[in-house]
C-alpha cells in the first residue's frame, strides 16, 4: 500500500535519514514528554514509506515492537493522518469506524489514538506524532494543543535533519554523495545480517562523456548527468539509493538480495533503463552505453570494501574490453535473460499442467516404519524441459508467483494424502515460503483445502526456512499459532545453514527441526560431526522437538543418526522421491498393517 507521493516522501525520508536507522534523541525526548504531559503509556513519532510505518521516536513500546521499530500499514492509525494531511483524534477506538477494523488496534490493544501529521515545508508529510492510550481516552482541548505544539517540535527537528542530510548529496543531481551513501550501505549490511539477506553495489561510468564536454560544452555534459541521474533515481526499487560518485561516475546500492543472481536482474533492468533511446543534452540526442563494475556481500561484507570492490570492478572493465550496449558480461546477460524467461513462464504455471509432486518418504529411524512423505515440487517447461527446483523456486518467490503455486501444491497434496490415508497415520510435509505466512487468510485457506478433500490438517506439516525465524514479524508468529490450532505442525527446515539461535527456537512455536544435509554429510568424514549431531537432538529434545535428518546417503550416516537419538530420516539411502503411481505397492503395505508402521522402503 502506498500513501501520496511515494517518490516525494521517501525522497525527503533519505535527507532526513532515520529510515532504519538509530531513533533520534531529540525526538525521543519528545516522545517522553508526551506520556508525562499527556498522561498516556504510549506515544510515537512515525515515519511511513515503502508500506511500512518505522518509530523514529518512541516511548511505552513493548516487546517485540521494542525491538523491531517497524509495522506494516496495516497496523499504523498513523497512516489516516499522512493520507488526510490532518489531526486525528479518537476517544475509543471501538467506536471508530476509522480504526475499529484496524489490525494494530486488533494486536497491540489500542484503545484511543490522537494523532497529527509531520508534513515539511516543502509540503511532504513524512508521518505523524501521535498518543496511545489503552483504555479510552477522552482528549480534551488543552490536551490536543499540547499534542500539536510537540508535532511542531519534531517538525523542527526533522527539517534540522533534512537540512544537514542534504549537505550530504551531490548537488548537480541530487543524489546522494559518497559519504551518505557509505552510510546507507552499512546499514543495508547490517540488516542483511540480520535478516539473512545480502546487498550489492553497482558502479556504472558512462562511456565516453568527455566527448560530451568536449564538443557540446561542459553545461551540457551537466545537462546530460542529470538526465541520468533523473532515469536512474525512477528505475530504483524502495529501499534501494543512487549516488553520484565524482564525474560520470554513479553507484547503486541493492538492498535486501536474496541471491546475486537477483543483483545481476536489477544491473541489465537498470543498465537497460539508462541507455534506452538518447538522452537531450545541449539541444541534442545524445544515446549513452555504460561500464559496469558490481560487488556483493558474498565477498566483502564491510560498507567501504563494497563500495571499493564495485570501483575496482568498474576501473577494471574500463581498461578491458566490453560490449557497446554496456554490459560487463554476456554469461550474465544470459542468466538473466534465463531468469525472466523463467519469471514469464511461471505466471499462471499452475493452471497449465506443467507442474507434478514427488513424494519422498520419512522414515522412523526406531522401528523402521513409514511415517510420511515430503512433497516435492518439479516443473517440466515445454520447451526448456525439467527445470530444477533450486532455480525455479527462488524466481518464482521473488515474482510472487510462488503464492498461487504454493496453493496448488497444498490442493494436490491434500489430494493425494485423501487417497492414500485409509485409515492410517500418514502425514505430508510441505514446504511453504514467507510470502505465503505473511497472508492474513492462509491459515484458513489450508483448513479450507483440508476440509475440502476430507483430511484433518493434523496430517499436516509444513516446513519453514530460518530466514522467517530472523525477520521475526508478528504476521509469521499468529499464522504459526493459528496453523497450530488447527492442527499443522511447523517444521524448522535445513537447520544449520544460516543463523538460528536457541532463542529463536524456544520463542517460535516449532514442532520438528530438519538437520541439514550438510550436517549429515560430515558424519562420513568430519569427527566432531557426531558431537553436534548429539547436540542438537538434545536440544531438541529438551524443547518438545523431533527431529528430522536429510539427506541420508550411506548406512554409516544412518547408523550414526539413529544412535544420536534422531528421530526420523530422509534420503536417498532410504528411498528417493517417487511419483504417485509409485507408490502404491509401499502404501500397500502400509494398508495391510494398518499403520505407518510398516517395512521401511528402499
Amino acid at each position: 500500500m502506498q500513501i501520496g507521493d511515494e517518490s516525494a516522501r521517501l525522497s525527503a525520508l533519505r535527507d532526513v535519514g532515520l529510515l532504519d536507522a538509530e531513533p533520534d534523541p531529540a525526538l525521543e525526548r519528545l516522545t517522553r514528554l508526551a506520556g508525562e504531559l499527556l498522561g498516556v503509556p504510549i506515544s510515537l513519532v512515525t515515519l511511513v514509506a515503502d508500506g511500512r510505518q518505522y518509530f523514529a521516536g518512541a516511548t511505552g513500546l513493548e516487546a517485540p515492537l521494542d525491538r523491531e521499530r517497524e509495522t506494516p500499514l496495516s497496523h499504523s492509525c498513523c497512516r489516516h493522518v499522512v493520507e488526510r494531511r490532518a489531526p486525528l483524534v479518537v476517544d475509543d477506538c471501538r467506536e471508530s469506524s476509522l480504526l475499529a477494523e484496524n489490525l494494530g488496534v486488533r494486536d497491540y490493544g489500542v484503545m484511543a489514538y490522537a494523532g497529527m501529521p509531520l508534513t515539511l515545508d516543502g509540503g511532504e508529510t513524512l508521518g505523524a506524532f501521535c498518543a496511545v492510550d489503552k483504555v479510552p481516552h477522552p482528549w480534551s482541548e488543552r490536551e490536543v494543543r499540547l499534542l500539536e505544539e510537540l508535532a511542531a517540535l519534531a517538525v523542527d527537528v526533522l527539517e534540522a535533519r533534512r537540512a544537514s542530510g542534504r549537505e550530504l548529496r551531490d548537488r548537480l543531481t541530487g543524489l546522494a554523495g559518497r559519504a551518505l551513501f557509505g552510510e546507507l550501505v552499512a546499514r543495508s549490511i547490517a540488516r542483511g545480517v540480520r535478516g539473512d539477506r545480502s546487498c550489492a553495489v553497482l558502479a556504472f561510468g558512462l562511456d565516453g562523456f568527455r566527448l560530451v564536454n568536449d564538443a557540446l560544452g561542459h553545461a551540457a555534459g551537466d545537462e546530460l548527468l542529470q538526465s541520468v541521474a533523473t532515469r536512474l533515481s525512477t528505475a530504483l526499487r524502495s529501499g534501494d539509493a543512487a549516488c553520484r560518485l565524482a564525474g560520470d561516475e554513479f553507484l547503486v546500492l541493492c538492498d535486501a538480495l536474496e541471491d546475486e543472481g537477483e543483483a545481476e536482474m536489477i544491473c541489465d533492468r537498470l543498465v537497460g533503463e539508462l541507455t534506452r533511446g538518447s538522452h537531450v543534452a545541449g539541444g541534442h540526442a545524445v544515446p549513452v552505453s555504460l561500464t559496469v563494475g558490481v560487488s556483493t556481500t558474498s565477498t566483502v561484507v564491510a560498507a567501504d570494501d563494497l563500495i571499493d570492490a564495485a570501483v575496482d570492478a568498474l576501473a577494471r572493465r574500463k581498461r578491458g574490453a566490453h560490449s557497446a550496449s554496456g554490459r560487463p558480461d554476456p554469461e550474465r546477460r544470459v542468466r538473466a535473460t534465463r531468469r525472466l524467461r523463467l519469471q514469464q513462464a511461471l505466471h499462471g504455471v499452475e493452471e497449465r499442467d506443467e507442474l507434478t509432486l514427488v513424494y519422498q518418504p520419512l522414515v522412523e529411524l526406531r522401528g523402521g516404519g513409514l511415517k510420511g512423505f515430503e512433497a516435492l515440487l518439479r516443473w517440466t517447461h515445454p520447451e526448456l524441459g525439467p527445470v530444477r527446483p533450486d532455480e525455479f523456486i527462488p524466481v518464482a518467490e521473488r515474482s510472487g508467483a510462488i503464492v498461487p503455486i504454493g496453493e496448488w501444491v497444498l490442493e494436490r497434496a491434500a489430494r493425494d494424502l485423501a487417497a492414500w490415508r485409509k485409515g492410517t497415520d500418514v502425514t505430508v510435509s510441505v514446504n511453504v515460503a514467507p510470502i505465503q505466512l505473511r497472508s492474513a487468510t492462509f491459515p484458513e485457506r489450508v483448513a479450507a483445502i483440508f476440509a475440502a478433500h476430507g483430511v484433518s490438517p493434523s496430517a499436516l506439516t509444513l516446513e519453514i526456512t530460518e530466514r522467517v525465524l530472523l525477520d521475526d514479524r508478528p504476521a509469521y508468529m499468529r499464522a504459526m499459532a493459528e496453523l497450530r490450532e488447527l492442527g499443522v505442525q511447523i517444521a524448522l527446515d535445513d537447520f544449520g545453514t544460516g543463523y538460528s539461535a536457541l532463542s529463536y527456537l524456544s520463542r517460535f512455536p516449532l514442532d520438528v527441526l530438519k538437520i541439514d544435509r550438510g550436517f549429515v554429510a560430515g558424519l562420513d568424514s568430519q569427527p566432531q560431526a557426531r558431537a553436534l549431531l548429539e547436540a542438537i537432538t538434545g536440544m531438541a529434545s529438551a524443547l518438545g522437538l523431533r527431529t528430522v535428518g536429510e539427506g541420508i546417503e550411506t548406512a554409516r550416516q544412518l547408523a550414526q543418526l539413529a544412535a544420536s537419538g534422531c528421530d526420523i530420516g530422509q534420503g536417498y539411502h532410504l528411498a528417493r522421491p517417487l511419483p504417485v503411481d509409485e507408490l502404491l505397492p509401499l502404501l500397500e503395505r502400509v494398508w495391510d498393517t494398518g499403520g505407518a508402521d510398516g517395512e521401511a522402503p528402499g
